[in-house]
């Protein structure tokens, strides 16, 4: 839900916005009041709320002075204002801009323009929430097998089990678009199955279809930096003819969808 703060000194013009606006149609929930821009001030900065309601002119500090004190403090970094006014004076609207302030609403307040406006802003707060969302399961995969996956470089010996796991390695960095596996890659490499998987585990760590899995979603992630790229065609190009078994693996590897991935 998106938590909203109304600051308003007028008493019955603060129920009135609290008691009649259909706020869960929104998607948003009344958690706070006050009566001027000083307790107004203080609630903000204890609750932490999404979206503020405030006046202008109100007892002890306008509604734009807290705002502006709010924002020297970094508290109001991830808030959207809505600023609620009985004076349709040029000045107020261009603090208001100046201060990112989202909607400039005059007294008396016209329910139906709070409500377009509601509309809108809860759209920006929510895409903003996602955003954040998804940012924080990024920072997640620090912690996973893909961000910890390493790609294996050589030491450039002449060790025979070297140039074998050299061979192996490459064999996937050439062929890890097409459907794959240890048997293939065994009857083109002249090595048995069992040998190479002994050898990529000592080597990498790693089976040898959990390094291909892991060198196919790191290419993926990659390709979708791409905002025009489809996801079967990132499927297609890494391996994956099921767009859908794709999006299954990836999100066990990365912690996400592709599409979400993508929008992060």
């Amino acid at each position: 839900m998106i938590k909203v703060v109304v600051v308003e000194d007028e008493y019955f013009v603060r129920k009135g916005i609290i008691m009649t606006t259909p706020w869960a149609k929104f998607g948003c929930e009344v958690i706070g009041e006050a009566e001027d821009g000083v307790n107004g001030e203080m609630l903000i900065e204890k609750l932490h709320p999404d979206l503020v309601l405030a006046d202008i002119r109100m007892p002890g500090i306008d509604g734009l002075d807290m705002i502006r004190h709010l924002k020297e403090n970094k508290v109001a970094d991830d808030i959207e204002f809505i600023i609620i006014s009985g004076y349709d004076e040029f000045n107020y609207a261009q603090r208001a801009l100046k201060l990112g302030v989202k909607d400039y609403i005059l007294k008396p307040v016209d329910i139906t323009e709070l409500n377009n406006t509601l509309d809108n802003i809860s759209g920006v707060i929510n895409s903003r929430k996602l955003k954040k969302k998804l940012e924080e399961k990024i920072d997640k995969l620090v912690d996973s097998n893909l961000a910890n996956f390493k790609e294996y470089i050589s030491s450039s010996g002449t060790d025979l089990k070297e140039n074998y796991i050299e061979r192996i390695i490459q064999y996937i960095k050439e062929n890890y678009m097409y459907d794959i596996n240890i048997q293939d890659a065994a009857e083109k490499l002249f090595i048995s199955p069992s040998y190479i998987c002994k050898l990529i585990k000592s080597k990498t760590s790693y089976t040898f279809m959990e390094y291909l899995t892991s060198f196919r979603i790191k290419k993926a992630m990659e390709l979708l930096k791409d905002p025009e790229a489809k996801i079967y065609a990132v499927a297609n190009s890494v391996g994956y003819k099921d767009s859908r078994y794709f999006s299954q693996v990836f999100k066990k590897h990365v912690g996400m969808t592709p599409q979400e991935y993508r929008q992060k």
